[in-house]
C-alpha cells in the first residue's frame, strides 16, 4: 500500500506541479512528454523486473530497488524542480514502479497463509492497491495547500517509499 502511495502521490499533481512548479510553456505537452517517459520506464522495469525476479527467485531486493528508485524521483523533484530534472525523475520512478510492480503480486501469493482462503485474501490485498488512488490525490492536495507548493509532498513520497520497502523487507518468508 505505501509504495502504491508514494506513486500516486507523486503523480496525482504532476500536471499543476508542471505548470506551477516548473512554469512550463505548454503544460500539458510537458505532462505527454514526462507520462510517455514514465510509460517507458514502466514497461521496461516491469518486464525486466520479472524475468530477473523468476530467474534469480528473489523478491524483495526488486521491492526495495523499486522503493529507492521511487524515493530518488521525489527528492530530485524536491531538491531540482527544473524541466530536465523533470524527466530524469520521471525514468527513476516509472522504473521504480515497473520492478515493484513485477514482483508484488509475487510476493503477495508467496505470504498468503491458506489456500482456501486466497480469494478473500487477494480481495483484502486489494485494498492496499486502490485505497491510495483514492486517498492519496486529497493527501497531496492537504501537503501542497499546508506548505505552499511541492516540495513537502515530494519529500513525503519518498519518505512513504523507503517506509513500504521496510514494510516489505520484514517479510521472512520471501527471499
Amino acid at each position: 500500500m505505501l509504495i502504491n502511495l508514494a506513486n500516486v502521490l507523486t503523480n496525482s499533481y504532476l500536471l499543476f506541479f508542471i505548470k506551477d512548479g516548473l512554469k512550463a510553456a505548454d503544460p500539458d505537452r510537458a505532462l505527454l512528454a514526462l507520462t510517455s517517459v514514465y510509460l517507458a520506464f514502466t514497461l521496461l522495469a516491469t518486464y525486466g523486473g520479472s524475468a530477473l525476479s523468476d530467474r534469480t527467485g528473489r523478491r524483495r531486493v526488486f521491492v526495495a530497488g523499486a522503493a529507492a528508485a521511487q524515493a530518488t524521483a521525489c527528492l530530485v523533484l524536491a531538491l531540482v524542480p527544473a524541466f530536465g530534472a523533470a524527466f530524469l525523475a520521471a525514468a527513476l520512478l516509472g522504473a521504480g514502479y515497473g520492478a515493484y510492480m513485477a514482483v508484488d503480486q509475487v510476493v503477495i501469493m508467496q505470504v498468503l497463509p491458506e489456500e482456501r482462503d486466497r480469494a478473500k485474501d487477494l480481495g483484502i490485498m486489494n485494498i492496499g492497491a486502490f485505497v491510495p488512488s483514492s486517498l492519496g490525490p486529497l493527501a497531496a492536495g492537504a501537503l501542497i495547500s499546508a506548505s505552499g507548493g511541492y516540495r513537502l509532498l515530494f519529500v513525503v513520497a519518498a519518505v512513504v517509499s523507503v517506509l513500504g520497502a521496510a514494510a516489505v523487507s520484514r517479510i521472512t518468508s520471501v527471499r
